[in-house]
């Protein structure tokens, strides 16, 4: 089998029907295509990415010190995933956008490597389960009662865990906690991700605060650049403090780890080159005892890509499953859903498990971008 080309779907800004903490861009459907007509399917939630993959296919040889490992996208083995990738990584590593645009063409690759073999992703990698809980993701709001009634709509449609994304400012963060706290009871779990928000003394007044509330955990409350006020943070609580998300290659996680700045590990595909990335970040968390919680925080694709590793890894509790649920939803007929006892289950269909909407993408398309045209 071998790669023919590359079609990309720039797609209107999508319009949500509530609040969201979502910067509205235009977001692209990217296809790859075999010679055997199997097409490799993903979205970036971002087009400018999609088209700069495009502009990787064009490319017929490298330019680096690594010239003579250099592999065409155009005419490759699909099944060739990690030369591919390494001369991916060898050409443009020096790009900000470079781990995105991997994840793009890494999430194609695998979506082709199940689809001609039958099975899912997550059999393929080696599944360790088929199913695992969900928790409830917020947007962030002002008010809190807001975040008291988000709450009570988590509970009525059986989440059995949360995360907050509250106000940003630490006070007022407090209160939110309390009062989530009080609104669902002690058997749920309830996790906070301040996203960077606070200095290294609110942290600590926040997290001891939320250690009182029997919190889960405490995510990214100081800048990841900050790796010494996490490390204090990992040393002053008894919440695991998780970071991650914001990491933009695979190597910085080691920093994090051998300087104990991260009880848990956090990852997106994104940032770190796809499926194939969040796996290494992964199995290194295991390798040091920790877990590695990924963000599937996103539209369906992502969502499903992140699943699939879920499901074939041992040191991953939760699903996060963004609220209120399919706000991110566009151009799939396949959606994920948590059951009655708040799981989501593993895709049954081969590849990534999820058939495009065509009828809504071509109504939502503004460009089309091809190569070869």
């Amino acid at each position: 089998m071998r790669i023919t080309g590359i079609k990309v779907y720039i797609l209107k800004p999508q319009e949500f029907s509530q609040e969201a903490t979502r910067i509205n861009l235009p977001s692209a459907l990217v296809s790859i295509s075999t010679d055997e007509g199997i097409e490799g399917i993903t979205m970036l939630e971002e087009a400018i990415y999609a088209e700069e993959l495009v502009m990787k296919f064009k490319a017929e040889k490298g330019w680096l010190r690594s010239v003579e490992n250099f592999v065409p996208l155009i005419g490759a083995d699909p099944f060739d995933r990690e030369r591919i990738e390494k001369s991916f990584w060898d050409q443009y590593f020096f790009q900000r956008s470079a781990s995105t645009v991997l994840c793009a063409l890494d999430e194609c690759l695998w979506d082709i490597f199940g689809k001609a073999l039958k099975m899912p992703i997550y059999k393929l990698i080696g599944a360790y389960r088929e199913k695992l809980p969900a928790f409830a993701s917020t947007q962030s709001y002002g008010d809190i009662m807001d975040y008291i009634r988000i709450a009570e709509n988590c509970l009525e449609e059986g989440f059995k865990a949360i995360k907050i994304h509250p106000t940003r400012y630490w006070k007022k963060d407090i209160e939110v906690c309390k009062a989530v706290r009080e609104v669902v009871g002690d058997e749920i779990t309830l996790m906070l991700d301040p996203f960077h928000a606070y200095t290294r003394e609110e942290a600590l007044r926040v997290g001891r605060e939320i250690e009182e509330l029997n919190f889960y955990w405490y995510e990214d409350p100081i800048p990841t650049t900050d790796i010494n006020g996490l490390a204090a943070l990992c040393r002053a609580l008894d919440i695991p403090i998780l970071t991650g998300e914001n990491v933009h290659d695979l190597y910085s996680y080691a920093e994090l780890i051998q300087r104990g700045a991260a009880d848990g590990l956090r990852c997106v595909d994104v940032n770190v080159g796809g499926i194939t990335g969040m796996l290494k970040v992964a199995h290194l968390a295991e390798i040091f005892g920790m877990k590695c919680e990924l963000h599937s925080w996103g539209h369906p694709w992502q969502q499903a890509a992140h699943l699939h590793v879920m499901l074939s890894i041992k040191n991953c509790r939760f699903f996060e499953m963004p609220f209120p649920v399919g706000i991110f939803d566009q151009g799939t007929k396949d959606v994920i859903r948590i059951d009655r006892e708040g799981y989501v289950h593993a895709p049954k269909k081969p590849g990534l498990g999820i058939d495009v909407n065509w009828e809504e993408v071509e109504k939502k398309t503004i460009k089309v971008i091809s190569w070869p045209d």
